[in-house]
């Protein structure tokens, strides 16, 4: 008889064990799942950075150019190059 509720105690103790494994198994798989699509975000939004990052770089490289300087100093800042007369648009 003893022998008996011995192995009892040792089935539902091996039952009790298997259930906790299968539970922090679950959750593990729950956690890694979250973390692979926190990833996945972070690598479009770094994806995203970078685009920007070579999008300004070539407006940088744009700016620094004489042509770009020219071309804001006739617009915004009224000159004109060497041998030319600005147009105003009023007759004098």
């Amino acid at each position: 008889m003893d022998k008996v509720k011995l192995m009892k105690i040792i089935t539902v103790s091996a039952i009790i064990f298997i259930a906790v494994l299968a539970i922090a198994l679950i959750i593990n798989l729950v956690k890694l799942s979250n973390v692979n699509n926190k990833k996945a975000a972070l690598e479009k939004e770094l994806t995203e950075i970078q685009r920007k990052i070579e999008q300004n770089n070539s407006e940088i490289d744009y700016i620094t150019t004489d042509e770009y300087i020219d071309q804001y100093a006739r617009e915004y800042l009224n000159m004109h190059g060497k041998d030319e007369q600005a147009f105003t648009g009023s007759e004098d």
